[in-house]
């Protein structure tokens, strides 16, 4: 639906009968001036978010592009992209939004600074050094591993990232151990545990079915 600012038609109020309208998102124009932006600052940076998951063959409907970034770096490229009818917000989670319906800009860069800046750092330069590419439009960037994306969705703790990592973990391509390594190191042993459980729901092999066992029984 339409953002809280209005229909999408000028103000005006839309026809009887109709509650709200469905604005369609192009992730191109906002994907190039992002990356033209980063790049400008010589940063490097990663896709996350829903284009990142699409990327990786999980269809997921997104109303913005998700950068990965380097703290310090999401002001000045934000800046760089300001015009007369620019909204340039502080992210709560570390880092800026951007928002320009004239120029069909919905850009988010995340740095998460306040909690996760390391796992961030970590997955920005595991995509770069990768060579790993997600191609929107007539653009390439560097695309986020499934494992850091994993932890990135385990860090909210929000019901939609969540459904995101079960269907991650039905992916062939995750290297579970790995992405397991990551958010024990970065979210600690109980999102680990966490993870775990959710795979062992998601039957992946790498994680057997817990066995019952009877009353005064050491539990395994």
């Amino acid at each position: 639906m339409t953002d809280s600012d209005g229909p999408g038609n000028g103000g005006a109020p839309p026809p009887e009968g109709v509650i709200g309208e469905v604005q369609p998102f192009d992730p191109e124009p906002s994907v190039v001036a992002a990356a033209t932006a980063l790049e400008q600052q010589g940063a490097e940076f990663a896709l996350i978010g829903g284009l990142a998951l699409e990327a990786w063959g999980i269809p997921r409907a997104t109303k913005d592009a998700d950068f990965a970034v380097p703290i310090g770096v999401a002001e000045p490229a934000a800046d760089a992209l300001r015009a007369a009818t620019t909204d340039i917000r502080p992210l709560r989670i570390g880092g800026v939004g951007l928002r320009d319906s004239q120029r069909g800009l919905r850009i988010d860069l995340v740095d998460r600074r306040f909690h996760f800046g390391p796992l961030f750092h970590e997955a920005i330069r595991e995509a770069n050094t990768s060579g790993r590419k997600a191609r929107v439009g007539s653009r390439e960037v560097s695309l986020v591993s499934l494992e850091f994306l994993t932890a990135m969705k385990l860090v909210s703790g929000d019901p939609k990232d969540d459904a995101d990592v079960r269907r991650i973990l039905q992916r062939q391509e995750l290297q579970y151990s790995r992405a397991r390594s990551i958010v024990e190191s970065h979210l600690g042993a109980a999102s680990a545990n966490r993870l775990d459980a959710m795979a062992r729901e998601a039957g992946r092999p790498e994680i057997p079915r817990a066995r019952l066992y009877r009353n005064g029984e050491e539990p395994e």
